[in-house]
């Protein structure tokens, strides 16, 4: 029922979309967004824009619409009725007045045909009735209304929202994306990102735009930094000590013989690991897979691996370097080579793995070689977590993209929409020789979160912090990996949840076991356990590689893959 109302709604706002023109104002010096066409009219519009808040008052909420219809008025003749909503309500907010819309639609849809079989019911009587008037496409001026202020000046008066009109907002997650676009309740954008709007393309990550391509986009995302680095740190003056080629130190594993020879040595004052080390991003599978728990069932993401690379779960036990990662850990803390990630003063540790963004290099890389452990991986929410949508409902999807565009290519609107009114809330300063922001008292009845209000490369870091300061961001998003199970909904069904629990609660087991394996006992133990997944009937079960089990972890994950990502012929 939805589809069949909302494609007919939607056909019908399309047909009466206003083609807008370029706008009255170019003198901006940040990008311009082009208008739909150079030859149309260009009208006055009133769009609404919805977001989530962490915090506002009315005051500032009036206060940051007036100054971004400043703004848009300006420069494409739109006015903007903001409308901000406390985050936890947001969602249901949004879903409210979509559905508040598609009733309205569908009891005018009942009366209409109530009063057509009236109609015809009349004629079928002999009476003579009054036909109804054929529904015409609505008529948008050609020029803006006016009146005059109370200064005695002519101003443009700009249009009130229409009764079911819903135009630009926010999308929070992957399920709420697909929901929408099954629905029918927000529109396909790519016309506009390969016309007017495909200036987005040279200011948002390729890898967004990809995972916003459902056979479609119908949403922007807001491009921001994603993870962490892990980066090993191998000390220079300790390599030269002991004699060992730098070169050749490139993971935790190769240095496993200089951290030993460090240890043996007991030195002063000497750490030979910081703290206890993983193999890095390794993903677990199982009944609680979207807490990550761990389980028999894993795969490692490697540094090279994107949304749409297998990484087939198997046993934990056939992961090379998952196990031998773990029993080097073991033979470290046993000999006492394993520190708690904390160096006090005039210590100084022989190999370690940190974590963050390219900044705290600064810090380390004058006493250690640098070498990238794990790439930042974007995630699920990274990638759905904050995109801006058009309603289906839309006055105009050309206009409306215009201003998603503006929020993601101006400094200016951006800056507004993420800290509020200049002078008011924020304003100007210099730090250090850069300009940067600084956050006014009245800052406090305004608090928005940074990913929901556009490209946050497009406005400061924070207060005091210059745009200089996001150059560590961008080198992530450049360098990043992003997560095979991205989008994937899980292996637990009704068939195999039984199973799953059993598997859940037996590889709690087996951490455990592991857990208190010494080293010297480590190789036996994981050969007993590659002999158990072979033979034990829930694992069997669980973890078939050959796809005769077909609610098995591996064959359910298989499916999903090659039917969301087929392999090239």
């Amino acid at each position: 029922m939805y589809k069949k109302i909302l494609s007919f709604v939607l056909a019908f706002l399309m047909a009466v979309t206003v083609l807008a023109g370029c706008g009255k104002n170019s003198s901006d010096t940040d990008v311009e967004a082009t208008a739909d066409t150079e030859e149309s009219a260009r009208i006055a519009m009133t769009l609404s824009l919805w977001l989530p808040s962490d915090y506002f008052t009315e005051e500032a909420e009036k206060e940051v619409s007036e100054a971004i219809n400043a703004l848009t008025k300006a420069k494409y003749d739109t006015a903007i009725e903001l409308k901000l909503i406390p985050r936890a309500e947001y969602r249901d907010a949004v879903e409210a007045r979509l559905q508040e819309i598609t009733d309205q639609i569908a009891r005018e849809e009942e009366e209409a045909e109530a009063r057509r079989k009236a109609i015809k019911e009349a004629k079928a009587r002999g009476e003579t009735v009054e036909e109804e008037p054929e529904e015409t496409e609505e008529t948008l001026p050609t020029e803006d209304e006016t009146i005059v202020n109370e200064l005695g000046i002519t101003i443009t008066k700009y249009p009130e929202l229409g009764e079911r009109q819903f135009d630009i907002f926010l999308v929070t997650s992957y399920d709420q994306y697909m929901d929408y676009i099954d629905n029918e309740f927000i529109q396909q954008l790519d016309g506009e990102l390969s016309g007017n709007s495909k200036l987005l393309k040279t200011y948002i990550h390729p890898t967004y735009l990809d995972l916003a391509n459902v056979q479609g986009t119908y949403a922007i995302p807001n491009n921001h930094p994603v993870g962490q680095y892990q980066y090993l740190l191998v000390n220079k003056e300790l390599v030269d000590q002991f004699d060992y080629d730098p070169d050749s130190l490139t993971s935790v594993l190769k240095c496993q013989d200089f951290i030993k020879d460090v240890g043996n040595h007991h030195l002063d004052g000497v750490i030979p690991l910081l703290g206890e080390v993983e193999a890095a991003n390794m993903h677990f599978s199982g009944i609680n897979e979207d807490k990550n728990e761990w389980s028999i069932a894993g795969a490692q993401v490697t540094n090279s691996m994107s949304y749409s690379s297998p990484c087939t779960p198997k046993s934990v036990f056939s992961v090379n370097v998952y196990m031998n990662t773990v029993k080097l850990m073991k033979e470290l803390k046993e000999a006492g080579y394993v520190g708690d990630g904390t160096v006090k003063e005039g210590q100084k540790f022989a190999v370690g793995v940190v974590s963050g963004d390219p900044t705290i290099l600064e810090q380390y890389e004058d006493e250690y070689y640098t070498r990238v452990y794990s790439k930042p991986m974007m995630t699920e929410e990274d990638a759905y977590g904050a995109m801006f949508a058009v309603s289906a409902f839309s006055k105009s999807l050309s206009r409306s993209m215009e201003i998603i565009t503006y929020l993601n290519t101006n400094t200016d609107l951006r800056t507004v929409l993420q800290y509020g009114k200049r002078g008011v809330h924020w304003d100007y300063t210099r730090e250090e020789s850069k300009d940067t922001i600084k956050l006014l008292p009245k800052s406090s009845e305004y608090k928005m979160r940074l990913t929901d209000t556009g490209n946050v490369y497009l406005t400061y870091p924070g207060e005091g912090r210059p745009m200089s300061d996001w150059d560590a961001g961008k080198k992530m998003n450049l360098d990043m990996i992003s997560d095979p199970y991205m989008k994937y909904p899980g292996s637990i069904t009704e068939e195999n949840k039984a199973a799953l629990e059993a598997f859940a609660e037996y590889s709690k087991q087996i951490k455990a076991e592991m857990d208190a394996c010494p080293a010297a006992e480590f190789d036996d133990f994981i050969a007993r356990m590659k002999t158990e997944v072979k033979n034990e009937e829930v694992l069997k079960t669980v973890l078939d590689n050959k796809g005769e089990s077909p609610n098995s972890i591996v064959t359910r994950y298989t499916e999903w893959h090659d039917d969301l990502y087929p392999p090239a012929m």
